[in-house]
């Protein structure tokens, strides 16, 4: 990617610090449990913009653990299924998966389990949305839409087709965007 190139030896630490900052803020809010696991998933989140830069898969593998600390936490505040909130969701992964999935090689199993999870997550931001109040909810199904979307276009740059000029910022753009997102909604909540 052209920012790691620019960025040299620093990239880990420059990709990892907005995310940390807002693991930050977010843990040192006062608050309930779904707002501390949120914060350890953002933390997590920040591990994994550095994991990355020396693994994919390791970076992936560690994404995957804030994805389901991202679940936990938006179980914690709604539990119920809401499957009606899943068809969505479900449309989007039909459509992404088997592409992102058929094109991965030798990292179709990971990519397939990511994706589920990463996925999943958005369903339990959706199902979230009215338990915390409409604003707080749509903020952070925004933000868990956001963060689907980066992981879309990074896999279909990675696997799929040739980079285009914008899509490092495109791509940097909807995952700060997202992460800032989830850390709004969760420090609206209560």
């Amino acid at each position: 990617m052209l920012a790691e190139a620019a960025l040299g030896p620093w990239a880990p630490l420059v990709k990892m610090t907005p995310v940390a900052v807002l693991a930050g803020l977010v843990l040192r809010a006062p608050g309930s449990r779904a707002r501390r696991v949120a914060g350890f998933g953002l933390l997590v989140g920040a591990l994994a913009d550095a994991a990355i830069e020396f693994s994919f898969l390791g970076g992936l593998a560690t994404f995957l653990v804030a994805h389901l600390l991202y679940i936990a936490a938006f179980v914690l505040v709604e539990s119920r299924p809401r499957l009606a909130r899943l068809l969505p969701v479900a449309l989007w992964a039909i459509l992404a998966l088997p592409v992102l999935v058929n094109h991965a090689g030798a990292l179709a199993a990971p990519v397939l389990v990511y994706g589920i999870v990463i996925f999943t997550m958005i369903w339990r931001a959706a199902a979230a949305c009215e338990s915390v109040g409409w604003n707080a909810g749509m903020i952070g199904l925004a933000g868990a839409m956001l963060f689907g979307l980066s992981d879309t276009l990074l896999g279909y740059a990675r696997f799929v087709a040739p980079p285009v000029l914008a899509s490092d910022l495109l791509i940097m753009a909807t995952y700060w965007g997202g992460q800032g997102l989830l850390a709004a909604s969760f420090l609206k909540r209560e």
